[in-house]
C-alpha cells in the first residue's frame, strides 16, 4: 500500500508539472503562431506543412522507440542506456544525411522548388535532438517532469521569440524553420546540464536486441501511424496546392491543440505510473478509467467550444484571410473529441508491453482512412475534413475495445464516466450558440464579442459541472493542489 501511494502522489506530481509545461508551451506558442499569421501568408504556412510531412516521417525513426523503452524496462541497465545513446547519435546523423540526399526527389515530388532548402535546414535537428533523448527518457522514467517543464517552456520562449523577430525582419517561411532549429538546441543543451546521467564510451549490441521486439513494433505502428495522420496534408499539398494546405493545416492545428495540452500531457505523466504497475491490470483499467473521464471534463467543453465559435475564432485570432478554415474547423472538431477520448490507450499498449496489438491495429485502421481521404479529395479541402470525420466515428469503438482487453475493462464502462462531461459541454454549447444568435454579428468589437462568449461558455460549464459531475470536479481539484 505505501508503495502504491508514492506511485500515485509520483503520477500526481508528474501530471501537474507535465500541465504546467503543455500550458507555459501553449501559451508562448499559441501567441506565436497568432503574431505569425498575421505576419505570414497562409502559403508559408502550407510550405512548412509539406517540408514537415517529409522530417516528421524521418523522425519516426529518430530513436526507433528506444525512449519508450527506456520508460517501460524496469531498471534498465547502464549498458543498455549508453548503447541506446549512440544508437540514437548514429540514427540522428544518418537520418540527416539521408535527407540530404534525398532532397532533389523531394523537391520534385512536392513541386516546390524551396522545399530543398527548408527540409535541408530542418535536417540539421536529428543529430541535435539525439544528444538529449536518453537525458530526457531518464527524467521521465523518474518522474522530473518539473525540471522537463522549466526545460520546455524557456525553448518555447526563445525559439518563438526567435521566429517572430525573424518574420519581422522579412525571413518569409525561414522564420517557422528557425523556431523549429533553436528549440531543438536549447532543448538538447539543457537537458545535457541538468541530468546526472552522462554515456560512456561504451557500444553493447546485444543490449539492444533484448528490446529491439519492443521497438519494432512500436516503430511500426508509429510509422502505419504516420502515414494516417499525414495522407491528407501529401494528399491536399500535391493536388490542391500550398494555400488550401495552409488553411487546412491551421485548422487542423486549432483542432490539436486540446489534444496536445490535455490528452497528450496525461498520456505523458501515465506512462511511468503504468510501467510501474504494469503486472496489475486491474489497477492500470482503475487508473486509465479515472484518467480519461478527467481528459474529458477538460477537453469536452473546448471542443464544443471550437465548434460553436469557429467562425468568430478564426476571424479574431487568425484574421479574414483564414476564414477558409471555419468551414473545415466544423468537420475536423468531431475528430478531435473521439480522438481526446482515445489518446490514452496508447499508454496501455506500451505499459502491458504489447505493441505487437498496437502495431496490427494501426495497419487495419490505414485500409480504412486512407481510401477515405481518397474519395474525399474529389471534393477538395472540405471532402478531405468530411471524410476523416467519417473514417474517425467507424474506428472509434474497435479502436477502444482493442487495448481495453488487455487489462480486462469494458467499453460501456469508460464510456458511461463520459456521459456527464460530454452532457454537459452540450448544454454549454447550446447556451453559448444561443446568446451569439442573440448577440448578433454585427458588433463592431469582435474581439469583446469573442471573449464575452467564451466567458459566458466557461461559467455555465462551471456551474452546470457543480450538479452533474461534482465529484470529477472534486478529484481534479484534489490532484491541482495535491492531495
Amino acid at each position: 500500500m505505501k508503495k502504491l501511494n508514492g506511485i500515485r502522489q509520483r503520477a500526481v506530481s508528474s501530471l501537474k508539472w507535465t500541465t504546467v509545461s503543455q500550458a507555459g508551451r501553449f501559451s508562448t506558442q499559441f501567441l506565436g503562431m497568432l503574431i505569425l499569421s498575421h505576419l505570414l501568408p497562409p502559403s508559408d504556412f502550407g510550405i512548412l506543412a509539406m517540408a514537415s510531412i517529409v522530417i516528421g516521417f524521418a523522425s519516426l525513426f529518430r530513436d526507433f522507440g528506444t525512449t519508450a523503452a527506456i520508460i517501460q524496462t524496469p531498471n534498465p541497465h547502464p549498458s543498455l542506456l549508453t548503447s541506446i545513446f549512440w544508437l540514437n547519435i548514429f540514427l540522428g546523423m544518418g537520418l540527416a544525411a539521408s535527407l540530404c540526399l534525398l532532397l532533389p526527389l523531394i523537391t520534385i515530388g512536392f513541386d516546390q522548388p524551396s522545399m530543398g532548402r527548408i527540409v535541408w535546414i530542418l535536417a540539421l535537428t536529428f543529430p541535435i535532438v539525439s544528444l538529449g533523448t536518453v537525458h530526457q527518457a531518464l527524467l521521465e522514467k523518474a518522474s522530473r517532469f518539473r525540471v522537463l517543464a522549466i526545460i520546455e517552456f524557456v525553448a518555447a520562449l526563445i525559439s518563438v521569440t526567435g521566429a517572430v523577430w525573424a518574420a519581422l525582419s522579412g525571413w518569409g517561411v525561414y522564420s517557422l524553420v528557425l523556431q523549429a532549429v533553436v528549440s531543438a538546441f536549447v532543448t538538447a543543451t539543457a537537458l545535457w546540464i541538468v541530468s546526472r546521467w552522462k554515456p560512456s564510451f561504451h557500444y553493447d549490441s546485444s543490449e539492444i536486441r533484448k528490446v529491439m521486439g519492443f521497438t519494432r513494433n512500436l516503430v511500426g505502428f508509429n510509422v502505419v501511424n504516420y502515414f494516417i495522420r499525414n495522407a491528407d496534408n501529401l494528399l491536399i499539398g500535391r493536388f490542391l496546392g500550398a494555400s488550401d494546405l495552409g488553411y487546412y493545416s491551421m485548422a487542423y492545428r486549432l483542432m490539436l491543440w486540446p489534444l496536445q495540452n490535455i490528452s497528450a500531457v496525461v498520456a505523458r505523466a501515465l506512462l511511468p505510473m503504468f510501467s510501474e504497475i504494469q503486472a496489475d491490470p486491474d489497477k492500470i483499467a482503475g487508473a486509465y478509467t479515472r484518467a480519461t473521464a478527467a481528459v474529458m471534463f477538460l477537453t469536452a467543453p473546448i471542443m464544443f467550444g471550437f465548434f460553436v465559435l469557429r467562425e468568430p475564432l478564426v476571424n479574431v485570432a487568425l484574421g479574414a484571410q483564414w476564414r477558409p478554415c471555419v468551414s473545415i474547423l466544423a468537420w475536423l472538431v468531431p475528430v478531435g473529441l473521439l480522438q481526446s477520448i482515445g489518446t490514452l490507450v496508447g499508454s496501455l499498449y506500451l505499459a502491458t508491453g504489447r505493441t505487437d496489438v498496437m502495431f496490427k491495429w494501426g495497419v487495419a485502421a490505414a485500409f480504412l482512412i486512407i481510401p477515405a481521404f481518397l474519395i474525399g479529395m474529389e471534393w477538395g479541402v472540405i471532402g478531405v475534413a468530411i471524410a476523416y470525420a467519417f473514417a474517425s466515428l467507424l474506428l472509434f469503438l474497435p479502436g477502444l475495445a482493442i487495448p481495453f482487453r488487455l487489462v480486462g475493462l469494458r467499453v460501456a464502462d469508460v464510456l458511461l464516466r463520459l456521459v456527464p462531461p460530454i452532457a454537459t459541454s452540450t448544454a454549454m454549447a447550446l447556451v453559448v450558440g444561443v446568446c451569439a444568435v442573440i448577440w448578433g454579428a454585427a458588433d463592431n468589437d469582435q474581439t469583446f464579442r469573442l471573449l464575452s462568449l467564451i466567458a459566458i461558455g466557461m461559467v455555465t460549464y462551471g456551474g452546470l459541472s457543480y450538479f452533474t459531475q461534482r465529484d470529477l470536479l472534486r478529484d481534479i481539484i484534489r490532484v491541482v493542489l495535491n492531495r
